[in-house]
């Protein structure tokens, strides 16, 4: 007898079938109700687990997508961002005779649905969304594909319906996370519920970035193409189409290849959607690249007074700007073209007098070849041309071939030019004031594969050129409104954003002059009060000699009349004026002309613009302004309206004017606001006067203006020690105009370089063209001022018979005197020195 144990494995497992099937071996299966009973029992309680668990598996999700909706529904946005939706227009700032001289922010151009070319919706839907008029926001297809890719496959293709991609350009990063793709789901059924088909479709083609600053469909087409998406073919609007998956490395500029690639994707989608027929597939598939970067259609380029309008609209509305504000300004079409003609030519002017400083850079151009001819590169040589950029003209070449007198270059398009000798000699730069010796041969200035500027002329000749370093400004505005004509801030804005004319706070050397003698004229000196042009010493304790001031020509020629000495810009009878009349109420007058005086120097300095002043062109303009408009101080202003693209206003420039009386109101009942006056109508009148003689006095520094031939110009030269910053500060009765010329970083312009070559040059070029129009303006003797007859040599009341007499003005307070002892028929007396000061 043996035990269950010790039976072998295979009986042991007989038995345990027969205990559970009801089986014992060796016995024939019989039918069981118990077991029969006990499988039905089984399935019963299969089933019913089954069905809990799949409860529960329902409640689960049901709770779990009621909690992410929780979560996230307060985080998203609300479809009235979508239903009025605010498009991002760019900035747009025109002159005030409607040229446009800027555009800022991205190009958007909003276009109609049902504007927008049938191909270009076919091509989006068939390609981005093919089941878009089926689904609700969410395609269940596409999303299960999805999430089968993620688990079998590397490829991420996003399942992203235009819904869902429209919901993520507006509202959401370009980041790809799990949380903002459930974001994306939920607000495309949102949107889905409150937007037609039609009406998502539209903001979509108006609203997806395209790459090269274009946002919609239109700005896209007149990006790359040049002209309205309605006037493309089926093989553009697939390029277009194509864009949207890769706007930036993807367009047909930045990544033609891939372009091309995902535009025939479009294509063959298109044709076998049954958008467009074999035929016409095989001609858009044939199709070539044809776009290019077309520019924003600017009339007149002006970056600094643009950039200047746009900082001021940002700090008063801050981003709202770029939703279609247009920006109308005071600036003057052909004065500012003409400002920025002006301030180039004398920039490059200066920079030839100074010498060539050398090449830009070196190219290996025997590493630069193709073949094995040895043929130049012309792909890698643009290529490397296009890193040095363009500047005003100024583009980059590189020397391929040199003769005895005459060089071959390259430019950045393959194209070789010649540079002949007249164009090519220039004396080689050492430093500021010195010069090398006369080139002979071409190969005295440039080597093969030196990188050079060159510049066509208006001959057609090219010549050897270099980007410049000094730099200069313009301001010109209208004295009797403030209101700015031409600004320009520097050579290149983009090189150098920094803008001269509203930044650069310098010394304005003897260009502040005029303001010290307006100073005295209220204290009684005259125009021919006789001052002393002789050396002076100053002793201060604080400074380790004596201080001994000079005039820049190092002449001094006795007693003068304060006409001729501001005509000639005398800084020693400027000091004596200044210690005769005392600081303090030079600093008190100087501020009326809008100076801010807390810094001014209260000595000798105040006298010829040195010491610790430091005022921009604008500031000058403006102080000018004053003696131009007869006693105003008037506010510089550029912008004269704001609208909306659809033409609501949004500000209207109301500025005071030198009127005294103003106007009266016009048809809408606005009346201009007199701006303050700051010194008397006679004292402008005078000082007008002695302005113009420094143009029209033979030896006034400003002489050279008298080649415009007009009588009705004033103003005055500034220079600094070492001629660090060069001035000329004049104007005409509706235009007064403010130039600079010197270096960022306070270096000296070089010897011989005044306020009377450079600057002056550029103001003359301007006031040419400025002027052109405008009549010769007389000023009126106004009351307060009388016209009188002095002595030539002394200043003095002239007899009715002096042959050295000439007609002087003065203020009727300060009429001049006879000299001692003067009467009729007597010999007049000499002056003394003691006399005079």
């Amino acid at each position: 007898m043996s035990f269950d144990g010790d039976q072998p494995a295979a009986g042991r497992r007989g038995q345990w079938r027969a205990k559970v099937f009801g089986r014992w071996p060796g016995k024939q299966p019989q039918e069981d109700n118990s077991r029969v009973s006990f499988l039905r029992s089984l399935a019963k309680y299969v089933v019913r687990d089954i069905v809990w668990l799949g409860a529960v598996g329902v409640c689960a999700t049901t709770l779990g997508l009621a909690s992410v909706f929780l979560y996230l529904n307060p985080q998203i946005p609300t479809t009235e961002t979508y239903r009025h939706y605010r498009f991002e227009t760019p900035l747009r700032i025109f002159t005030a005779d409607g040229a446009l001289v800027a555009e800022f922010g991205n190009r958007l151009i909003p276009i109609d649905f049902d504007d927008v070319p049938r191909d270009f919706i076919n091509a989006l839907l068939n390609t981005e969304d093919k089941r878009f008029y089926d689904h609700a926001g969410i395609d269940l297809i596409s999303l299960a594909n999805d999430v089968v890719d993620l688990f079998f496959s590397d490829v991420r293709t996003g399942a992203s319906t235009i819904t869902m991609q429209l919901a993520k350009q507006v509202s959401f990063g370009p980041e790809q996370l799990m949380i903002r793709k459930l974001k994306e789901m939920l607000l495309a059924i949102k949107i889905e519920r409150e937007l037609t088909k039609d009406e998502i479709l539209e903001l979509y083609v108006n609203i997806m970035a395209f790459g090269k600053q274009a946002y919609g469909v239109q700005a896209a087409a007149h990006t790359y193409y040049g002209r309205p998406v309605e006037e493309l073919n089926v093989a553009q609007l697939a390029m277009l189409a194509g864009i949207i998956k890769k706007p930036t490395a993807g367009n047909p500029i930045n990544g033609p290849e891939w372009a091309i690639n995902r535009r025939n994707l479009v294509l063959r989608r298109m044709r076998s959607q049954g958008s467009i027929d074999e035929a016409e597939y095989q001609v858009a598939v044939a199709s070539p690249i044809t776009a290019a970067v077309h520019q924003r259609g600017i009339d007149l380029p002006a970056p600094y007074p643009a950039e200047w309008v746009r900082q001021q609209l940002i700090e008063r509305y801050g981003t709202d700007i770029y939703t279609g504000f247009v920006v109308h300004t005071t600036l003057d079409s052909k004065r500012q073209a003409a400002a920025q003609r002006a301030v180039r030519a004398g920039v490059l002017d200066y920079d030839i007098r100074h010498g060539f400083r050398g090449p830009e850079g070196q190219l290996a151009l025997d590493a630069l070849t193709v073949g094995e001819g040895g043929m130049l590169d012309t792909t890698a040589i643009a290529e490397a041309l296009d890193a040095y950029g363009s500047s005003r003209g100024l583009e980059a070449a590189v020397v391929v071939q040199i003769g005895e007198r005459r060089v071959e270059v390259m430019r950045a398009t393959g194209e070789i030019v010649g540079i002949d000798w007249d164009g090519l000699r220039w004396a080689p730069y050492l430093d500021t004031d010195r010069r090398g010796p006369t080139p002979r041969r071409a190969a005295e200035i440039v080597s093969r594969g030196d990188v050079i500027r060159v510049l066509q002329d208006e001959e057609g000749a090219w010549r050897l050129r270099q980007l410049p370093e000094v730099q200069a400004a313009l301001v010109a505005l209208d004295p009797r409104k403030g209101s700015i004509a031409a600004l320009v801030g520097g050579w290149d804005f983009q090189s150098k954003q920094f803008n001269h004319a509203l930044q650069a706070a310098r010394q304005p050397g003897s260009g502040f002059k005029p303001f010290v003698y307006s100073a005295a004229l209220e204290n009684g000196v005259t125009p021919a009060s006789m001052f002393l042009n002789a050396p002076l010493v100053f002793e201060d304790d604080a400074l380790e000699m004596d201080y001994r001031p000079r005039n820049d020509s190092g002449e001094f020629s006795g007693p003068m009349r304060l006409r001729e000495a501001l005509a000639r810009s005398i800084n020693m009878v400027s000091m004596r004026v200044m210690t005769s009349i005392g600081a303090r109420p030079v600093l008190d007058h100087v501020g009326h002309f809008g100076f801010e005086t807390a810094n001014l120097p209260e000595d000798v300095q105040l006298a010829i613009g040195g010491g610790t002043m430091l005022f921009t062109p604008l500031d000058m303009a403006r102080a000018y302004a004053v003696i131009a408009n007869g006693g105003f101080l008037v506010q510089p202003n550029v912008i004269d309206r704001v609208e909306r693209l659809d033409g609501s206003l949004v500000f209207e420039g109301r500025y005071p004017e030198a009127c005294q009386p103003c106007p009266e109101p016009d048809d809408e009942g606005v009346a201009p606001v007199s701006a303050p006056r700051v010194i008397d109508e006679a004292n402008a009148f005078v000082m007008d006067t002695l302005l113009r003689d420094v143009i029209a006095h033979p030896r006034g520094t400003g002489r050279r203006a008298r080649g415009l031939e007009r009588s009705d110009l004033a103003g005055k030269t500034g220079t600094t020690d070492q001629s660090t910053d060069t001035w000329f500060n004049g104007y005409h009765p509706t235009l007064a105009t403010t130039v600079w010329v010197g270096f960022s970083d306070h270096r000296p312009t070089g010897e011989g370089e005044y306020g009377s070559r450079t600057p002056l040059t550029i103001w003359m070029d301007f006031m040419r063209e400025a002027l052109a129009d405008e009549p010769v303006v007389e000023r009126p003797i106004p009351d307060g001022v009388v016209r009188v007859k002095v002595n030539r040599a002394t200043g003095r009341v002239a007899r009715p018979d002096d042959p050295d007499a000439l007609f002087e003005y003065f203020l009727a307070d300060s009429l001049p005197k006879r000299a001692p002892g003067d009467t009729a028929g007597e010999k007049r007396t000499r002056v003394r020195p003691e006399d005079i000061f």
